[in-house]
């Protein structure tokens, strides 16, 4: 029992320093056969092979959430998948570079203008088609499907 437990803490160790998710499943695996150990102790098999079925388990769930993950990021690298597409309010109108001021969660956030020709007023509503470093690329685009 205290060989799982061990290996469970050295595991969940290791996951806490490289935040993989799949480590955290094969620690949870030595749990199990942990507490296998302690109410079967003469069952090793049982526990290697519920210790092996959890990895397992566990290593195809993390590679599937880094594959989603994936396949959700941006083109751009600098984008952040969470504010594109979400709506922003000009609170000060673009200067000769399409530079402007935009409300966004309550704050002041630098945009630019993706088109320099659009006219814009205060208290328009634009859309949040990329990201630069921390300057918001918006445009008056008002639907994701429309951005290509």
């Amino acid at each position: 029992m205290w060989t799982w437990l061990i290996l469970a803490a050295i595991l969940l160790a290791v996951e806490m320093t490289t935040g993989t998710l799949a480590l955290l499943f094969v620690s949870l695996g030595a749990l199990i056969a942990a507490l296998l150990s302690y109410v079967f102790p003469e069952s090793v098999t049982v526990q290697i092979g519920v210790f092996a079925l959890a990895s397992i388990a566990g290593v195809v769930i993390a590679w599937r959430r880094i594959h989603a993950r994936r396949a959700m990021a941006p083109a751009d690298p600098n984008a952040s998948v969470e504010e594109l597409g979400q709506q922003v309010e000009v609170i000060c109108l673009p200067d000769a570079q399409a530079r402007l001021r935009v409300r966004y969660r309550g704050s002041e956030w630098m945009a630019r203008l993706a088109n320099r020709d659009l006219t814009v007023e205060v208290g328009a509503l634009l859309t949040v088609v990329a990201q630069e470093s921390s300057t918001l690329i918006v445009d008056s685009r008002t639907h994701p499907s429309a951005w290509r």
